[in-house]
């Protein structure tokens, strides 16, 4: 597996990135807002809970009926939006200017059974600088049965994964739950150091953290609720499966896409191109004229400006893309854009397939390319 021990980009010379700047920092002059999460990002992270926690109670209590099992599936795709909109932001450190509170928000994560740490270390330092490089992008780390990079290694599989892939997507939560974040904590670099550093109490509580998650959502019901224990069993894995499908359909079109580039640094860890170029050519938007997938995804549609602004809430991409559209253009740049999720959705099959299925038959056939 090649790592660098650096990876380095070109200098700015365009003055892309400067112009964008000087235009957001001065649409945050004018409109006296703050870099900050406004009221609005409190009230629906508080309408998410109460929905999440009320959906609960109301299976421990309630008599057994299709809609409590259905409110108890619900919990999985509400989670996902809790993450999206809740602690995204607060692991950026942007829910509020005090960390306290950042902090506090973050751990909505643990509340739901996935380690902040981890995710922290995976997605703000290793994906934000890294944005889809090989072996460098922890959050585009995948299993051996889907191959998105166009130069990592083929295997005789990912022929079918733009058939198979969604059979995964199912899966997603569950492997974060209770196998990815302890392998992402287990991986070590190519000189034997742990990538990601954890003391002993942060393990022990990454573990309890887990078990408080499993108990409450698992063996309470199983001790307290009035159903089978079939039917619990049966609905936690659809909550999965309901969560696996929300997630996908939020992190998915951003990066893993026809319009996505995958470059690769040089022997020496040198990027052919701008921290700002990379940005854009790695990252993909989509449906940002859409209420609904605005209020739902946390500002991930909005993918280029957080990528480009990581440092800014996520509530103020919404008028902080239009700038980025203009000044891109100005400059001659591409900014990569679906129009709907369905497209997005579309054009992320096409890239597995072409990654998959063609390229298998062009490494057999290497005369047909």
């Amino acid at each position: 597996m090649k790592s660098y021990n650096r990876i380095e980009y070109l200098p700015e010379t365009d003055g892309f990135l400067k112009q964008l700047q000087l235009e957001v920092n001065s649409y945050f002059k004018r409109s006296s807002k703050s870099k900050y999460a406004n009221l609005g990002f409190y009230h629906k992270g508080l309408f998410l809970l109460t929905l999440y926690i009320s959906f609960y109670f109301i299976f421990l209590f309630h008599s057994p009926t299709v809609y409590t099992l259905v409110g108890y599936i619900l919990m999985g795709p509400l989670a996902i939006l809790l993450g999206l909109n809740v602690a995204h932001d607060s692991a950026h450190g942007l829910a509020s200017k005090n960390k306290t509170i950042n902090s506090i928000l973050l751990r909505t994560f643990d509340f739901l059974g996935a380690s902040s740490h981890v995710w922290k270390a995976r997605h703000v330092f290793s994906h934000h600088k890294y944005a889809n490089i090989l072996n460098e992008d922890s959050d585009l780390k995948q299993s051996s049965l889907v191959r998105i990079f166009p130069s990592d290694e083929i295997r005789k599989a990912n022929r079918y994964q733009h058939i198979y892939i969604p059979l995964l997507f199912l899966h997603y939560t569950f492997n974060w739950l209770l196998i990815r974040d302890f392998k992402d904590l287990l991986e070590r670099d190519e000189n034997g150091k742990r990538k990601i550093k954890c003391s002993t109490s942060r393990w022990f509580e990454i573990v309890l953290f887990k078990v408080f998650y499993f108990s409450y959502i698992i063996i309470i019901p199983l001790s307290i609720a009035d159903f089978e224990m079939w039917q619990i069993l049966g609905a936690y894995a659809l909550m999965n499966y309901a969560a696996g499908i929300t997630i996908t359909l939020a992190l998915v079109p951003a990066h893993v896409a026809t319009t996505s580039k995958f470059p690769l640094p040089d022997a020496d860890g040198k990027m052919a191109h701008s921290w700002s170029h990379h940005q854009l050519i790695t990252t993909t938007d989509y449906a940002t004229d859409s209420k609904v997938i605005n209020w739902m995804m946390g500002g991930f549609n909005h993918h280029v400006a957080h990528h480009l602004f990581p440092n800014i809430s996520h509530v103020h991409y919404k008028k902080i893309s239009p700038m980025v559209i203009k000044v891109a253009k100005e400059h001659g740049l591409t900014y990569n854009y679906e129009s709907s999720l369905f497209n997005a959705f579309v054009s992320h099959f096409k890239l597995l397939k072409s990654n998959g299925w063609e390229a298998w038959n062009t490494k057999l056939n290497p005369e047909n390319q």
